[in-house]
């Protein structure tokens, strides 16, 4: 007996702690943690994960929690551990991700213009190179498809004519949302055929994005029937692409569909570091995982799992103000006549 009262005395501690540990953590929470860590785990593109020790992790950090919201700061801290700064979690209006620090900070000039410049626009820089700036949107939902894709194509079509000999498509404020009408909208300067695709993490397409007789579609699904009515786009007619580190998720994600295609370049910085395709997991009737479960691919079948690099580098020189002295420009300007 009197070992069996010690064995009791010596081990009672531990029992006690672990006991402690779990009814500090309320029965919802640690069921609401499961469903998001088994989504993560389901979803993740990062497959070199220790699942077991990243939810012992986060379990030991949860515990004491008795309400969701003592949970929502664990989240950054689980997108950093699966290196996914796409996702995130979003809970009655909030949104937690992971911060992670730019690898390619933006300068003031392009900061600046992210903000001012939130709507197509299009000019021509000289006789006969045109210019067409296409910001981000905000159509997460896909309710302004078309409204988008015929912004765009109005925008080419007011200043397209048979003196055109090239464009440049200014990427740079283009910190993404919906990418389907940005590539609806540049169908007839990206030009026929497969133009690039979404791949899982073990290179299982995902939907294949392809132009066919002017039309976006994704595998065989139309994205948008809007059509161009200008005057006809020159096959093969030189795009010198624009981008930054503000370029980033759908802003990449369309300068990608050029990629491969005859007579394109792409000029100017590292984009943002937002190539993947999110998805939306719900968790509850107010809260859902973002999460990022594709690479972008381009038609070659090149994969781009964290950023873009410029086939031509040029730092700094931006100026939106006055297109004729942007560096970037000078430089599009240079390309595009010797591939006239």
């Amino acid at each position: 007996m009197k070992r069996i009262l010690i064995v009791i005395i010596l081990f009672t501690p531990w029992i006690a702690k672990a006991q402690n540990e779990k009814s500090l953590m309320a029965d919802s929470v640690r069921a609401y943690l499961d469903s998001s860590l088994n989504i993560i785990r389901k979803h993740s593109l990062n497959t070199k994960i220790n699942w077991n020790d990243l939810r012992s992790n986060v379990y030991s950090k949860a515990v004491g929690a008795n309400r969701y919201e003592d949970i929502l700061h664990l989240y950054p801290y689980i997108f950093e551990q699966i290196d996914d700064h796409h996702g995130s979690l979003k809970f009655r209006g909030k949104t937690y991700s992971w911060n992670k620090k730019a690898v390619n900070p933006v300068n003031n000039t392009i900061a600046t213009a992210t903000k001012k410049y939130q709507s197509v626009h299009a000019e021509n820089i000289t006789k006969d190179i045109a210019y067409i700036l296409i910001p981000g949107n905000t159509d997460f939902r896909g309710k302004q498809m078309d409204s988008i894709a015929k912004e765009i194509k109005n925008a080419i079509s007011k200043i397209n004519n048979q003196d055109i000999k090239g464009w440049v498509i200014d990427l740079r404020v283009n910190t993404g949302g919906n990418m389907y009408p940005m590539i609806a909208g540049l169908s007839d300067l990206i030009g026929e055929g497969k133009v690039g695709g979404f791949l899982t993490s073990t290179n299982e397409p995902d939907g294949a994005w392809i132009i066919k007789n002017g039309s976006f579609y994704v595998d065989s699904v139309k994205v948008s029937p809007i059509k161009y009515s200008g005057y006809p786009i020159k096959k093969d007619i030189p795009v010198a692409l624009l981008i930054s580190g503000n370029t980033a998720s759908s802003g990449e994600m369309t300068a990608i569909s050029f990629i491969g295609r005859r007579k394109s370049v792409i000029i100017g910085e590292q984009s943002g570091g937002y190539t993947t395709s999110n998805l939306g997991f719900k968790l509850n009737e107010y809260s859902g995982l973002n999460l990022a479960v594709d690479y972008a691919a381009d038609r070659n079948g090149k994969i781009y799992p964290k950023y873009l690099i410029p086939d031509y580098k040029v730092l700094n020189g931006d100026d939106f103000e006055n297109l004729n002295n942007d560096l970037k420009i000078k430089k599009a300007l240079i390309w595009l006549r010797k591939n006239k």
